[in-house]
């Protein structure tokens, strides 16, 4: 990512306690189907999505991709249009840090390799459902979260953040 976005050491923020109900997002650059492909997951529920089709001259616009791949995860998992506004209003500023949790690391590369084989194993890009994929991503057990699924974790943390 830090390629990608032309990001240099100096470019990189401190890692702060993040003060949003969802925490932090972890993102990566791969290739499925010959198409650049960024992913994000969150530190704290491991909900991932996934937009492809990115370009030097596009990838550059981060900060909009991330905004519009959440709001329509977010959409998906029926989560109401306020509550949506009020998260991603949490994420108006973006800060690039060096990712500091091999564990968070591991989960992150693990779900690059299975967003692969699932996209491959549907046929491509051109083939496959990536909402359903997605969805599926984030209803399979994980482990570091004590086999709940990212879903469930979302929605207890919605849940304790009410207003």
């Amino acid at each position: 990512m830090q390629d990608a976005l032309g990001l240099r050491q100096t470019d990189l923020s401190g890692i702060k306690e993040p003060d949003s109900i969802l925490g932090n997002w972890y993102a990566n650059l791969f290739t499925v189907d010959r198409r650049k492909t960024l992913i994000f997951m969150n530190e704290r529920t491991l909900l991932s999505f996934i937009v492809y089709g990115m370009r030097k001259d596009n990838i550059t616009d981060f900060k909009e991709y991330f905004h519009r791949g959440l709001r329509q995860l977010l959409m998906i998992e029926n989560i109401g249009n306020e509550k949506i506004e009020e998260i991603l209003a949490q994420y108006e500023t973006i800060e690039f840090t060096r990712a500091d949790s091999r564990t968070v690391l591991g989960n992150l590369n693990d779900l690059v390799n299975i967003y692969k084989y699932s996209i491959q194993y549907d046929g491509g890009l051109k083939e496959c459902d990536l909402t359903s994929i997605i969805c599926q991503m984030n209803r399979t057990p994980q482990r570091n979260l004590g086999w709940s699924y990212s879903v469930e974790i979302l929605a207890e943390l919605l849940k304790m953040n009410r207003h």
